[in-house]
């Protein structure tokens, strides 16, 4: 219990009091009742983004929500802020590029579709990170000229 006040704490510091505000209203005021909900957390660098996603993550599972954390970065961290250690996340497999199709719509328009069910993509390429959260990694820099 000692060391989640620290880690709450810690994170209280390094966020700001807007973001701060913004996640409690977004934890606490949720009912059990949701049944899909999509949350994208975008900002310059260095905001805490991945502070927020992780904390938000690992809270809605707690409270018993699904979770499919989605970690888009090149640099991946959310794995490391949703509580898995850092000696496994060279284990994390990421997402291939074959996942998508480019196809026309009926309008002419080209747009991108999945090329596997969400369910078997969850399956295959997600790492349970504990009871109802798990994380996919869609890309990793591991050498450069890798990105």
């Amino acid at each position: 219990m000692a060391r989640s006040a620290a880690i709450r704490s810690v994170i209280a510091e390094s966020i700001g009091p807007l973001a701060k505000l913004v996640l409690r209203l977004i934890c606490f005021s949720l009912a059990a009742t949701i049944t899909n909900m999509k949350i994208a957390v975008a900002g310059k660098g260095g905001s805490g983004k991945t502070t927020i996603a992780g904390t938000l993550a690992r809270v809605l599972a707690r409270r018993g929500l699904q979770v499919l954390a989605i970690d888009g970065d090149t640099n991946p961290n959310l794995g490391i802020s949703t509580g898995i250690p850092r000696e496994r996340l060279a284990d994390i497999p990421t997402l291939p590029g074959s996942l998508l199709q480019r196809v026309t719509d009926t309008d002419g328009k080209p747009r991108a579709v999945l090329t596997m069910a969400v369910n078997d993509i969850k399956a295959k390429f997600g790492v349970l990170v504990r009871p109802n959260l798990t994380l996919l990694e869609m890309a990793r820099v591991d050498h450069a000229g890798a990105g």
